[in-house]
């Protein structure tokens, strides 16, 4: 097990390390559960259950297991507040590579770059040399950003802006702050006037 676990990580420093904000590399969630997948095949298993469900929250436990279920190989929780949209599929997800850092899937952060996405702190990628990657951007990027958040017609479309651009959002929100939340903020007028257009 050990030598799968080495060319796991090996495959995620490849593709999938980020740069958390103390220098430590951190993995994304997709890479961790996909060559973990790729590399265990199916002689383990990724079970996720709910702890707890009550009004504002929900716990979500993962247990990651041997060919027997009773062979439990490590386990890991989240919570995640039910105001949040997709919040049973964010604590399955964060439960889920919980429980993959402690079974030793790791770099040197137990904390998955989505969870520090989650906490609103940016992580930086890096190439496969260990290199931060940056990427640039003008105002043309950002205004053409801008024009698209105006003019989309709907909540799916607007995800995928923010899911497309996420690593240029971490990037102007490490250069310059003001600029980030005035983006944000049209993400967020242009999501309440979609919301209230589908309402009338």
């Amino acid at each position: 097990m050990k030598e799968k676990i080495i060319e796991v990580n090996k495959l995620c420093e490849a593709n999938g390390t980020y740069i958390n904000q103390h220098g430590k590399k951190t993995v994304s969630a997709w890479s961790k559960i996909k060559y973990f997948r790729e590399v265990f095949g199916t002689d383990y298993g990724i079970n996720c259950m709910i702890v707890e469900h009550a009004d504002r929250y929900v716990i979500m436990k993962c247990v990651i297991t041997k060919s027997d279920p009773e062979h439990v190989i490590a386990t890991g929780y989240s919570k995640q507040y039910r105001d949040k949209v997709g919040y049973l599929e964010i604590a399955e997800t964060f439960a889920i590579t919980r429980a993959l850092s402690f079974m030793g899937i790791c770099l040197e952060d137990l904390t998955s770059k989505e969870e520090y996405e989650e906490l609103d702190i940016p992580v930086q990628p890096m190439n496969t040399k260990g290199v931060v990657s940056t990427i640039k951007y003008d105002d043309n990027t950002i205004n053409e950003l801008i024009k698209n958040i105006h003019y989309a017609p709907h909540i799916g479309k607007l995800d995928f802006l923010y899911r497309a651009n996420k690593n240029l959002l971490d990037q102007i929100k490490l250069k310059d702050v003001a600029t980030y939340n005035s983006i944000l903020t049209k993400f967020n007028s242009k999501r309440a006037d979609i919301t209230t257009q589908n309402e009338v």
